[in-house]
């Protein structure tokens, strides 16, 4: 099904990058990062290069594979001409060093090879990453929708017996996918992470032939739709926890409602961090909580800003970021867990975009 375009949305957003190539001296910044080039012009397709200009004009370039979608995704805007070739790069370079004998500005993720053959540009830093920080009514609609999707499944996939003694991580985790796909995720953010028993104790276990057990089972999962991702990680107990799963969880559980108590506009992101490791330090676990916090969530589902003991204390919260909270604790070779939800900031504080129960379910 089409969808509208929304051509002054994505003009708006290159006009705001564009300003600031300009405020750094720069006559034009190469852009071939695909979630960069999806955020300033609605095009997602798998080859892309985008020209933007100091004065806020631009070409988009791609192959003839996608000449009917990028007409579509761009609302064609007079302010942007579509280029179709064969080598997007060297088109729109060649394109460039036509027109001026200024020096071309490039992203830092153009890889080393192609940026040799470009004559090694100069880096600009950052021009489309800090726009996307905030994100915009319509961005925090999609993310709403993509968390209520998933939520909607994960609790429909629980109540249904997805997650049992006997079965399989991987057939645990591809009904769950399934059943996303099927409700109408465009695909998933990231490979499932179901772990049961000692594969608990690995933070990034996926899935495995493993049979899941009694005792915890961390299920960690998102889904794309419309462009933005979700993300959020649920921990089940199969069977009745023993007394130190329950307490492991409610450690968890409480450092995880610590770092949500503390978002708000100003709060800086090494103090959410901080929320949550002090509540798992003083129930003796903090050697065990062994990743940072929380990450942005957007059109990629790990993206700025980051929540950890390293980050700049300068660094803060704004109304319009997104940021996970998810606290866990893992002890080698036993089990594990951990509990994420990924919120918007708002004026006074934050809207959780997964509505679905943090506490403890047995199933």
């Amino acid at each position: 099904m089409s969808r509208t375009v929304n051509i002054q949305q994505f003009r708006q957003r290159r006009e705001q990058v564009s300003q600031k190539i300009a405020e750094q001296g720069a006559h034009a910044l190469l852009i071939t990062d695909l979630r960069n080039v999806q955020y300033l012009t609605g095009f997602s397709g798998s080859n892309a290069v985008l020209l933007l200009r100091a004065d806020g004009t631009s070409i988009v370039s791609t192959d003839g594979r996608y000449t009917t979608q990028i007409g579509l995704q761009t609302g064609s805007p007079e302010d942007m001409e579509i280029s179709i070739a064969s080598n997007s790069l060297k088109e729109l370079y060649g394109r460039f060093k036509a027109e001026t004998e200024a020096q071309l500005h490039v992203e830092p993720s153009l890889p080393i090879g192609q940026a040799e053959a470009l004559g090694n540009p100069t880096i600009l830093r950052n021009a489309v990453e800090d726009a996307r920080l905030i994100k915009d009514a319509s961005e925090i609609q999609a993310l709403r929708a993509a968390g209520e999707l998933a939520d909607s499944v994960w609790q429909q996939f629980i109540a249904e017996g997805g997650i049992r003694e006997g079965l399989t991580e991987i057939e645990a985790a591809a009904d769950l996918e399934n059943r996303l796909r099927r409700a109408g995720a465009d695909s998933l953010s990231f490979d499932t992470i179901l772990a049961s028993g000692p594969n608990g104790s690995k933070p990034h276990a996926g899935v495995s032939k493993d049979t899941i057990v009694k005792g915890l089972v961390t299920v960690d999962f998102g889904v794309y739709l419309d462009g933005y991702a979700s993300d959020q990680t649920r921990t089940v107990c199969v069977g009745e926890p023993t007394e130190r799963d329950f307490e492991l969880y409610q450690t968890v559980y409480r450092s995880q409602k610590a770092g949500e108590a503390s978002l708000r506009p100003g709060t800086g992101l090494k103090a959410v961090d901080t929320a949550c490791r002090e509540i798992i330090e003083a129930a003796g676990y903090g050697e065990y909580f062994v990743h940072s916090t929380g990450h942005g969530v957007g059109l990629d589902v790990h993206e700025a800003p980051r929540a950890a003991q390293t980050v700049d204390e300068a660094e803060v919260l704004r109304e319009g970021m997104t940021l996970t909270v998810e606290p866990g604790i893992y002890l080698p070779g036993e089990t594990g867990l951990r509990i994420e939800n990924t919120y918007v900031i708002t004026a006074d504080g934050a809207e959780s975009l997964n509505t679905s129960t943090t506490e403890m379910i047995v199933v």
